[in-house]
């Protein structure tokens, strides 16, 4: 029987071929999970933040007319609210009770909370996620690849993107993940804006903030390559008393104008 050899060598390549795709996708996926279980080990280990169901952080920020003080409350599984002490008003940029995504700004003549406008909902929403998105992301639907290394700000960080509600049309989004390589701490986080723009940002200045889970204490929001807005903290609490009320939504609104 006569056997082209041909078709030999054409089926060895196919052979090989299909190795080296399993390998890779082996050695990535090991990858991945290294550079997480590594992420979770320097910042207090995987089973505390597991175990978080609140978070309160305060600090100020800058601004042209000064620096005011705000507080950042988180609950879990989804409730999230920034509030501003600004020249003596409270004001309550971005908030999310599990339902709506809201604001107040009394320098606008607001006298009640507003419904935020559809794609800055989304961006609350998104945001208040109160879990670690790379806790269990398998079990989320979460999807994360490792992208390689680069170097942010001199520093050599590895590349990971995690595609959150992947196939889900607008619930869809996509972040990149830049970890020191020698830390494994987050360094910089990276996403699009709804009109395309990078934003990116940045964190330093890593603190225990108790019981061993490290905090970055800087965050620095760049849009463009701008820095738009730089936020300290100086106190972090986790696991106080923080009701559901605090984020709740007070009543019906118009939506929020731009």
């Amino acid at each position: 029987m006569y056997i082209n050899p041909k078709l030999i060598n054409m089926k060895k390549l196919i052979t090989i071929l299909l190795f080296s795709t399993l390998t890779m996708t082996m050695a990535w996926s090991q990858t991945v999970d290294g550079i997480l279980s590594k992420y979770f080990e320097s910042v207090g280990g995987i089973e505390k933040w597991k175990a978080l169901k609140t978070m309160k952080m305060t600090g100020m920020v800058p601004t042209p007319q000064g620096e005011f003080a705000f507080t950042m409350s988180r609950k879990a599984p989804n409730k999230y609210m920034v509030s501003l002490d600004v020249m003596g008003k409270k004001m309550i940029p971005q908030a999310y009770d599990g339902e709506t995504a809201w604001m107040l700004n009394p320098f606008k003549g607001d006298t009640a909370p507003q419904k935020l406008p559809e794609d800055q909902a989304k961006a609350v929403k998104l945001e208040a996620d109160f879990e670690d998105p790379f806790i269990d992301y398998g079990i989320k639907g979460y999807e994360v690849s490792f992208e390689g290394s680069e170097d942010v700000d001199g520093i050599k960080c590895y590349v990971l993107k995690l595609i959150k509600n992947k196939g889900q049309g607008a619930d869809e989004s996509t972040l990149s993940y830049y970890f020191d390589s020698e830390t494994y701490l987050p360094v910089m986080q990276k996403q699009k804006t709804a009109d395309g723009q990078d934003a990116d940002v940045y964190f330093s200045d890593y603190q225990d903030a108790g019981d061993g889970m490290m905090m970055p204490y800087n965050m620095d929001t760049r849009i463009g390559g701008q820095s738009q807005v730089v936020i300290k903290f100086s106190a972090v609490e986790f696991n106080g008393e923080i009701s559901d009320d605090v984020f709740k939504f007070p009543g019906e609104a118009q939506p929020a104008t731009e």
